[in-house]
């Protein structure tokens, strides 16, 4: 099955915006056994994605996971 360019697009800016929105909680959570720090770079990663997204939606779906990986 096919994902097409927008369905991509749409897909990489859900899930950046839900994790962004919750950093929060994924730093309240860090704290507790951490330094606290990870819904910072959680947000930081996933603003990375959004400001690529243009360029992540029109590769096909496992290329841009790849890089994903390495930005967050």
């Amino acid at each position: 099955m096919m994902i097409d360019r927008q369905a991509r697009k749409l897909l990489f800016e859900t899930v950046a915006q839900r994790v962004i929105a919750s950093a929060d909680e994924l730093t309240d959570l860090d704290r507790a056994i951490g330094d606290g720090d990870h819904g910072a770079n959680m947000r930081r990663g996933f603003e990375a994605v959004l400001a690529a997204v243009d360029e992540l939606s029109a590769k096909i779906l496992a290329s841009p996971l790849r890089r994903w990986t390495t930005l967050v």
